[in-house]
């Protein structure tokens, strides 16, 4: 490689990692510059704050990076929410039946968030249902389970011992860093991960060059499975406790993420799947936080949602027509080009 082509390489992967760096960022200073001029306050007022964003990122990005292992795919799960429950309800539950405090609950409920995925993507290779109806279908299972559960009570870890390392914010961190690390050699460094790149690209090609599709399919679905099972844990550790839902209404969880994993799709084009889906559930986590603040210039929760999904719908629609304002560019950077090509001849020729 020539002094110039490491350059360049260095260069453009320093433009990328601002890009990634920035959007977060500015989101950040928007929400900032809206808060304080209307209300008064600061975004991050206090480490309580900071907690709570660290609490919501982890969830967040955990969420969205499971959504992830299938979306990319072209396979639609909704039944990641109802994963969720079950895992966190029976999982967390059996961990505190003994005594293992906080840990025991995370691990618990991964595990059994990796059978939950993994019966998910068993069925899915073997009857070959379309995945948001498999989904669907499973969802009702699923939180049937879970609301029969633990006498209906939920995941309660409001008071049980052990369980306040999971507001640590040392440990919140930690396990941020592990996933990023975990998840970014499994998606970009593993055979599994070439493999799943390969399908993304093309199914059938990939099929046809002696990739099992259905294996890599039943790994994707049990890593989503762990991944929304961790989730979950760190999401109910904020909330204290984890109520069972019925009726399919643990999709909420499910479109909810969505929008942190499109932000974060977006801006892995500039560095990688794990490192984009977390800046984009920051920026999401800063939206949410920054809107929060106009609760007390009366502001409902309800319009808080509501300029939410706004803002997701606004970049939905630039993000479905980000080729054609591109290709708008290009046209008149052609035009400018020739325009200034013209006028250089005449100049000579005068």
């Amino acid at each position: 490689m020539s002094k110039w082509q490491d350059f360049r390489r260095k260069h453009v992967l320093l433009m990328n990692t601002l890009f990634t760096v920035a959007v977060p960022l500015t989101v950040w200073l928007v929400m900032e510059l809206l808060d304080y001029s209307t209300t008064g306050l600061h975004t991050m007022n206090s480490m309580v704050d900071w907690t709570t964003l660290m609490r919501n990122l982890v969830s967040s990005f955990c969420f969205a990076l499971g959504l992830n292992c299938n979306m990319a795919l072209g396979r639609m799960d909704t039944s990641t929410g109802s994963q969720m429950f079950l895992a966190c309800i029976l999982g967390g539950n059996l961990a505190l039946s003994l005594n293992l405090g906080g840990v025991g609950v995370l691990v618990f409920s991964m595990l059994l968030g990796m059978v939950a995925g993994a019966f998910v993507g068993f069925l899915f290779i073997n009857l070959r249902i379309l995945p948001m109806v498999l989904g669907l279908g499973i969802s009702l299972v699923y939180e049937c389970i879970s609301f029969s559960a633990n006498n209906q009570q939920g995941l309660n870890l409001f008071g049980k011992p052990g369980v306040g390392i999971l507001s640590n914010r040392l440990f919140i961190i930690g396990i941020t860093v592990l996933i990023m690390l975990v998840m970014t050699y499994l998606f970009q460094y593993s055979p599994f991960g070439y493999k799943r790149r390969a399908i993304q690209g093309n199914q059938k090609l990939a099929n046809d060059a002696g990739i099992n599709i259905y294996v890599n399919a039943l790994l994707c679905y049990t890593a989503a499975g762990a991944l929304v099972a961790v989730a979950g844990v760190f999401d109910t550790a904020y909330k204290s406790n984890l109520v069972p839902v019925l009726g399919m209404n643990s999709n909420s969880t499910v479109f909810s993420n969505m929008f942190p994993m499109a932000v974060g799709l977006w801006l892995a084009k500039k560095s990688n799947p794990v490192i984009g889906i977390l800046a984009g559930s920051l920026s999401v986590q800063f939206l949410v936080l920054g809107l929060a603040k106009f609760t007390n210039i009366g502001m409902s929760d309800y319009m808080q949602t509501c300029i939410k999904y706004s803002v997701w719908l606004v970049f939905m629609i630039y993000r479905m027509n980000e080729d054609k304002i591109q290709l708008i560019k290009d046209k008149r950077a052609r035009v400018a080009l020739a325009k200034a090509t013209r006028a250089q001849r005449a100049a000579v020729a005068a």
